[in-house]
């Protein structure tokens, strides 16, 4: 359950600060924060040092109670942008009547939450979100943000006061203070390495990360706290056991239902796989009959995907369908759109998918349809294919479960039992197919050598073609090595908010916090099958729901070989045309930046057409890197 979708920026002055007044016009966040999409319910709250602005727009048949923009009462103001999944619990914990909940929003419940547990409000939440609480007779202010980071949340630690927001855009409007752009985030972002967990674009603008909360108190001082870990906790089996799989099925197919109360026709991206055929199909079976309250979305540009896509929907009984068959080869890099994101970001994308979806976010406004549904993260934990539990299996000396996942017939799975034996199956320092990539696109990197050399970006390059070859067991790749990788937040911030400029919801029911955990809770040996069949778990959770065509499909792959051929001989000559008129006025800042001769040579080289993969691949992406920060800095 959910109230609307809700932005919100706040200040927090300390003593002998100037007054809120000072620093912003609080009618000019309001605007910041909505900027395409009119809010259902908009304002802001000023008391003492505190200033609270939030924009609303309703989703949920409860989220209508919300009658006044930020809710306060008292000394308190709170802004909750998020889900609360465990409603009925903390109305339990918290002894409120369940009869309330019909009415009572998510923030006037996370405002008794605090009242009862003060800082420690976050680990009682369930969902997706992003939190402020200022307590204006305490003169102390604490933010919070969700265990994956769905919802984003940004903050500016200046000597006279704290400003926050749930867009850097919010804090790019003050009076007097003006954010610096970061020389080193933008080498690192022309590089393709400037994803962080908690800095930006900015020098002194920083990311909540994910799963943190900040406390703050108005002498400056700021504690900074991380308050949710993973449970690598799973226990040893020597055999498959079915109510583990039942266990996994149950939480699967509420982290959908959850996601799935609105007032609104919904929206679900289905590309075909696994992962988006799940929430596809389950979104569908849930509602019964979908007939106008489900429309699927998705990206045809492969010769299977089409296939596929609607063996879903005919099964299912979706009748709303829409497949995109054009690509954009520029992907997000027309100059209005990036006008539009910027506006609505604050600094560059970093991940193309955000701008790269804006067809479906379109289609889905046209329609009525606040909320969309995404099968992302299910490759990260719940669909990850398993590969280390080879080397799990090998190192606790289990060969007889380690056998059964071999493929092959019995003679070859016994030989390669024993060569793995014999050999321990060592590990390279990297792994070997991210190292040869990595090794044939640095030569087109677009960098001045010096710069290279002073920020150390080399290394930093090289250092995530490690990849997952340091890990040998499954739940160590996830937790120490999946889960601690800023792409993924990343993803998930710049998705969340420019969808939301078209007044969409982004829901990753494969990023639900419980189903995650119960994955690494489960046994290793459940998520592999006989020979070595991936995504074992996940497989038999939705046979029966999901399609067999899909559900059992040996690889992911759609024809993605033909697509990319036809991508190294067609629109690279556009790319090309867009990189030399960019090259022309390029901002002072940048030319610092880039081996102008190097990076020229490399539009002329372009221009010609049907070019070396790996040159193709890497021009695409520092063309598109150089139009967004062009824009941004001019």
């Amino acid at each position: 359950m959910r109230t609307g979708r809700l932005m919100f920026a706040g200040l927090f002055t300390y003593r002998d600060a100037p007054p809120p007044e000072a620093w912003v016009d609080a009618d000019i966040w309001r605007q910041t924060l909505s900027p395409f999409v009119t809010p259902d319910v908009a304002g802001y709250w000023q008391r003492g040092n505190a200033l609270l602005v939030e924009t609303q727009r309703f989703n949920t048949l409860w989220s209508h109670h919300a009658q006044v923009a930020p809710w306060h009462e008292g000394h308190l103001m709170i802004a909750f942008w998020g889900r609360l999944d465990n409603r009925s619990e903390l109305a339990r914990q918290l002894e409120i009547d369940a009869t309330r909940l019909e009415t009572l929003t998510d923030t006037q419940l996370v405002a008794t939450a605090w009242r009862r547990w003060g800082e420690q409000l976050p680990e009682h939440l369930l969902g997706d979100f992003a939190l402020a609480v200022i307590d204006a007779k305490n003169r102390k202010l604490f933010l919070a943000r969700d265990p994956l980071g769905v919802k984003p949340l940004y903050y500016w630690p200046h000597p006279k006061g704290l400003i926050f927001a749930t867009t850097v855009s919010a804090l790019r409007c003050l009076k007097e203070l003006e954010p610096t752009p970061d020389t080193e985030w933008m080498a690192r972002y022309l590089l393709h390495l400037s994803m962080s967990h908690d800095r930006t674009g900015y020098r002194e603008i920083l990311k909540l990360p994910a799963g943190h909360c900040l406390s703050a108190d108005d002498k400056g001082g700021i504690q900074l706290r991380r308050w949710h870990e993973w449970r690598d906790d799973a226990p040893t089996a020597s055999r498959r056991e079915h109510h583990w799989l039942d266990a996994y099925r149950e939480v699967l197919e509420e982290a959908v239902r959850c996601r799935m109360t609105s007032a609104y026709p919904l929206g679900t991206e289905n590309s075909g796989g696994i992962d988006s055929a799940t929430i596809t199909a389950y979104a569908a079976r849930l509602l019964g009959e979908p007939g106008d309250r489900l429309h699927s979305f998705g990206f045809a540009l492969c010769e299977q995907e089409p296939e596929f896509i609607l063996a879903t929907s005919r099964e299912t009984g979706i009748a709303h369908n829409y497949l995109v068959t054009v690509r954009d080869s520029f992907n997000g890099g027309d100059e209005g759109q990036i006008a539009r994101n910027l506006k609505v970001l604050g600094y560059p994308e970093e991940h193309g998918n955000a701008s790269g979806h804006t067809p479906f976010y379109r289609e889905c406004a046209l329609r009525g349809i606040r909320t969309l549904f995404s099968g992302f993260g299910g490759d990260e934990v719940v669909t990850n294919h398993g590969g280390h539990l080879r080397y799990e299996l090998l190192d606790q000396h289990r060969y007889g479960a380690l056998w059964d996942i071999l493929p092959g017939n019995p003679v070859t799975r016994l030989l390669r039992l024993g060569k793995a034996v014999a050999t321990g199956y060592p590990r390279p320092d990297y792994n070997p197919n991210f190292l040869q990539a990595w090794n044939a696109r640095w030569p087109h990197q677009p960098l001045r050598p010096e710069v290279v050399a002073r920020l150390g970006l080399h290394e930093a390059y090289m250092e995530t073609a490690r990849y997952d070859a340091p890990y040998r067991r499954v739940n160590d790749w996830i937790v120490n090595g999946l889960l601690r990788m800023p792409h993924f937040p990343t993803r998930l911030e710049n998705c969340t908010l420019v969808a939301n400029a078209y007044g969409i919801d982004y829901r990753w029911p494969l990023w639900d916090v419980r189903l995650i955990q119960q994955y690494l809770s489960t046994p290793a040996i459940e998520k592999v099958g006989p020979k070595g069949i991936g995504r074992y778990l996940h497989r038999r959770a939705i046979s029966g729901t999901v399609p067999d065509k899909v559900t059992w499909k040996p690889s992911k792959d759609m024809g993605y070989a033909r697509v990319h051929q036809e991508m190294q001989e067609s629109g690279i000559v556009e790319i090309a045309e867009m990189a030399h008129h960019d090259e022309a006025g390029l901002h002072p800042a940048l030319e610092e930046l880039l081996d102008l001769p190097k990076w020229r040579g490399q539009i002329d080289r372009a221009a010609k057409g049907n070019v070396p993969p790996q040159f193709g691949f890497s021009f695409r992406k520092t063309a598109r890197a150089v139009r967004w920060l062009n824009r941004w800095l001019q």
